[in-house]
């Protein structure tokens, strides 16, 4: 999460995207067997949204699942499954699930890879010239002048993919178009700095979260891309299970006027109970790969038994990140969160940690700032392998919030890399800071011949 220019304001902000995903009721048991009306339906590119949505007679699209969960056709206790291999444009935003028991599972069949919830708008070659060295396409929702994404009504644009290639240069005005690929976008157009025209196959990522699960649901091997917003936005959600998926290139799209911008891996907000995220990779987000953060509410105003184990984190600007706001009561904060067994790698060196306007410290695993609410956080087991600022760092006074217990960690920095930003130990010296923070019990600290280290692509 890129840390607010203005924080009264930042927060402000969040809270109302936050409340946007608020789900209700408690249910515990992933494992509740369903219901004898229970469903299964089958989703494929190569189906029909007029089928019946069998293995033999797919459905088509996650409109048509969106139709079917707003309609009551799928309930609590039933399954969608989509092809794998297949690529499938737009969002997966569940509404609340009706049904009295039993979960919704979205899940994956056949063989091959995961199948792709993609928010990419592709272009067609309809770029017209705007002006010399500038080209623009109109990325209204259906326009006709790109594909993949064509619903989509946002034109927020987060960044480009050119070639495999993410250009994440967002400028705040057409004038201010330099350089090739730098991009602005306005409520009809993305216009690119180019000396050609951009033409076919241009990917551009608008604002939007890829999946917002309800609450009683399941997200089981789903490869998520290419969305301007979040990967995966649970809200205040209750009792989601997320494993074995991919989150890739997300966020960049514009938050506020002043030109901040965001977009997280899996960003859990205030009032969520009972989330499992695991097995899964999350890398290339502009800002944090998993989160738990929001403003207290009487409604909302704790995070309670979230676990983040044993996920693999590459090339985010940070890996963990938690804050906090609002009036501290009996029963606020976070409460038995746990973030372990996860390997992390790369902690500042995402696609956007060239180019955002608030680098300085941002390059780091582990993330506190305005955490005015009670925190029980433990973070144990986990590896924490290169980063371009720190380890950790803690906003205010630099002291970690009471409750954040690290330890029995692995990290390992690069020559000269702060323990914590704004302390004065290097990981030579971690020793030391361990000592005078009490910090990290049990967990081993080395140094790096580099200051990160290769990723798997």
């Amino acid at each position: 999460m890129q840390q607010p220019l203005r924080p009264l304001s930042r927060r402000t902000l969040l809270k109302g995207a936050g409340a946007a995903v608020v789900g209700s009721a408690l249910f515990r048991d992933e494992h509740t067997p369903r219901g004898g009306g229970s469903t299964t339906r089958y989703v494929s590119v190569f189906g029909s949204d007029s089928g019946p949505g069998t293995e033999a007679a797919p459905w088509h699209s996650l409109a048509r699942v969106r139709a079917a969960l707003r309609k009551g056709e799928l309930r609590r206790g039933d399954a969608v499954l989509l092809k794998r291999g297949d690529t499938f444009f737009g969002s997966l935003h569940e509404p609340s699930i009706q049904g009295a028991a039993g979960v919704f599972t979205v899940g994956a069949y056949g063989t091959g890879p995961r199948p792709k919830v993609s928010g990419y708008k592709i272009s067609r070659a309809a770029w017209s010239q705007h002006a010399k060295g500038i080209w623009k396409l109109d990325i209204t929702a259906r326009s006709g002048q790109y594909r993949g994404n064509t619903a989509a009504p946002s034109t927020n644009v987060g960044f480009l993919k050119v070639a495999g290639l993410i250009r994440g240069w967002k400028r705040t005005s057409v004038e201010a178009l330099e350089n090739q690929w730098d991009f602005y976008s306005d409520e009809t157009f993305v216009y690119v700095g180019s000396s050609f025209a951009p033409g076919d196959g241009v990917a551009i990522a608008v604002q939007q979260d890829g999946v917002r699960p309800a609450s009683h649901s399941i997200l089981d091997g789903i490869h998520i891309e290419g969305h301007g917003a979040h990967g995966i936005a649970t809200g205040g959600s209750e009792n989601i299970r997320i494993r074995n998926c991919r989150l890739e290139d997300l966020g960049g799209s514009q938050l506020a006027s002043d030109g901040t911008r965001y977009g997280n891996g899996v960003e859990v907000w205030i009032g969520a109970s009972n989330i499992v995220i695991e097995n899964s990779t999350i890398r290339e987000c502009y800002d944090v790969a998993f989160t738990m953060q929001g403003t207290a509410t009487k409604e909302a105003k704790a995070w309670t038994d979230i676990h983040f184990r044993n996920n693999r984190v590459e090339n985010c600007n940070q890996t963990f990140e938690m804050w906090s706001a609002g009036e501290a009561t009996p029963g606020s904060g976070h409460i038995r969160c746990m973030f372990n067994h996860n390997i992390c790698m790369n902690a500042g060196y995402s696609w956007a940690a060239t180019l955002r306007p608030d680098r300085e410290g941002t390059g780091t695993h582990i993330l506190t700032y305005d955490t005015e609410l009670p925190m029980d956080v433990e973070v144990t087991r986990n590896q924490f392998i290169g980063a371009r600022d720190s380890y950790i760092n803690i906003s205010g006074d630099k002291r970690a919030p009471k409750g954040l217990n690290l330890h029995h960690n692995i990290i390992k920095l690069g020559p000269g890399t702060k323990t914590a930003y704004g302390s004065a130990e290097t990981i030579e010296r971690a020793a030391r800071w361990q000592a005078r923070t009490g910090k990290e019990h049990g967990s081993t600290f080395s140094v790096l011949t580099t200051d990160r280290c290769e990723a798997q692509a």
